[in-house]
């Protein structure tokens, strides 16, 4: 799997990418639980590089998990992974979903 190869070469940035994309394909799924933590996986790497508009579209993906699931918990793992509040994540899902 090529996320494999990305993690023996230590190539965190398409990780990120990979992460990404498996987080779509377990949403779809349904397996919300997967989703979060590779859309975490996805985010965090993409914060350390600090690469805000790939940040944004993962920032998206979570917004319409959140819409689906109600999970509050997501608010948290955002929140933590952008050091900022819940509240502030909740208010940056509105936006995104409006």
């Amino acid at each position: 799997m090529a996320l494999d190869i990305f993690i023996e070469f230590n190539d965190r940035y398409n990780q990120a990418s990979t992460y990404h994309q498996l987080g779509i394909v377990a949403q779809a799924l349904r397996e919300y639980e997967q989703a979060q933590a590779h859309y975490k996986q996805s985010l965090e790497i993409y914060v350390e590089y600090g690469d805000e508009h790939n940040g944004a579209i993962v920032m998206r993906s979570f917004a319409r998990l959140y819409q689906t699931t109600q999970d509050d918990t997501l608010l948290t793992t955002v929140a933590q992974c952008l050091g900022t509040t819940p509240a502030q994540v909740q208010q940056r899902f509105a936006a995104a979903s409006a």
